[in-house]
């Protein structure tokens, strides 16, 4: 070290030198390049402009050239020369000072010179301030920004404290960040696995972002139904308007709120690939309650209804248009429906699935489509009602 540091020294008093005159190029286009000119020809010209860098440039492209003196060309080169050797001695410097840090235990983080443990202190915070930042939140202003779609949306927002979390295809308006994360990490994951499942990968997408609205609590979300006239025991969410894309939610706790969100956003996304044609409820609510994951639940009501003979029959089911009265027999409805919607996905392929979706959704009898989608599956409607039954119950 003390050998590097008498060398930093003494090339130190080599560096006194006088501004250096150079040949000048000027181009047409405006720009100038000054250095050595080291060989010319009738069609260009070479000019050195730094010890290790030669460019040539067309005749046609210059305009006129300034030459210097022999002189001047070997003041030049010496000057470059120097400035080679300061460029040496600052790597000796810096050498010289990076072996010093080492020494005293020290690490090199963005630049800075830290203990080991101020290193992951330092590297906590910032993947901590990268993840905020990278989710897009921000404060939200209804006054300032302006960008509520329907007249439910702007009774909430009212309130003002709300902010904002933005992904590729969502908005999420929320007070509690811890809530607004449950929704928002997996938001895009939820968008792509029920495009998918639906084989519709390629063909859907969204011209605005979906926004989504979460309410902190059950007491909130009383109070907000009452405000807009709704029912003050609807629980978990709603999709008030398909066509304005949004959606509202109640965070009764983590896991229902994970539920609720895909639940409704399957609703929104299968709302808007049937067009204005009619979704049968059970279709609709057991491809909702398939995205969601509610298959345990199911599964266990479903085998115990049917050892008991209460379940709905598969015609009856297929004929339900309104939601059953009574606790028991809307889960059973649930329960079936998204079995149903399982079976076919998983059994048979989301490619069927889809001409399966688009022939219902063309009015086509339940019959006929099981009959021209899936004629190499099932022999009828008959077998198909036994295998469905077989794979609930095994």
């Amino acid at each position: 070290m003390i050998r590097k540091i008498f060398i930093f020294t003494a090339v130190l008093f080599l560096f006194s030198t006088q501004r250096i005159s150079a040949d000048t190029i000027y181009l047409k286009n405006g720009n100038r390049v000054k250095g050595i000119i080291t060989r010319e020809t009738d069609k260009s010209v070479e000019v050195k402009i730094n010890p290790g860098a030669k460019v040539t440039f067309s005749r046609g492209d210059i305009k006129s050239i300034e030459k210097e003196s022999e002189e001047q060309h070997v003041k030049l080169e010496e000057e470059w020369g120097i400035g080679k050797n300061k460029a040496e001695v600052k790597e000796i410097a810096k050498d010289v000072f990076e072996e010093e840090q080492l020494e005293k235990g020290l690490v090199k983080y963005k630049n800075e010179w830290v203990t080991q443990e101020e290193k992951e202190r330092l590297q906590a915070a910032s993947l901590a301030r990268d993840a905020d930042n990278g989710s897009g939140e921000r404060r939200f202003s209804l006054k300032d920004d302006n960008i509520a779609r329907s007249n439910i949306a702007k009774k909430l927002l009212v309130k003002g404290n709300w902010f904002l979390r933005e992904s590729e295809h969502f908005s999420v308006f929320y007070r509690d960040l811890a809530q607004a994360k449950i929704v928002s990490d997996k938001a895009e994951y939820y968008f792509e696995k029920i495009i998918y499942d639906l084989g519709y990968e390629k063909d859907f997408n969204w011209d605005r972002k979906c926004q989504v609205f979460i309410v902190e609590s059950p007491d909130k979300w009383k109070e907000f139904l009452k405000s807009i006239g709704f029912n003050a025991d609807l629980v978990g969410g709603f999709v008030p308007n398909y066509g304005e894309e949004e959606m509202f939610l109640c965070a009764l706790s983590e896991g229902y709120l994970s539920l609720t969100f895909p639940h409704e956003l399957t609703h929104l996304i299968f709302r808007e690939v049937a067009g204005k044609n009619v979704i049968p409820l059970w279709l609709n609510e057991g491809l909702a309650n398939y995205e969601a994951s509610f298959t345990s639940i199911s599964n266990e009501l479903l085998t115990k209804s049917i050892k008991q003979g209460t379940h709905i029959l598969l015609g009856d089911l297929l004929r339900i248009a309104a939601y059953p009265e009574g606790k028991n027999a809307r889960e059973l409805f649930y329960a079936q429906s998204e079995k149903l919607v399982e079976f076919l996905i998983t059994q048979y392929g989301r490619e069927k699935f889809r001409k399966f979706c688009d022939l219902v959704l063309k009015d086509k009898s339940f019959k006929d489509v099981i009959s021209g989608v899936y004629s190499k599956d099932f022999k009828d409607l008959e077998d198909f009602n036994i295998k469905l039954v077989e794979y609930i119950i095994k």
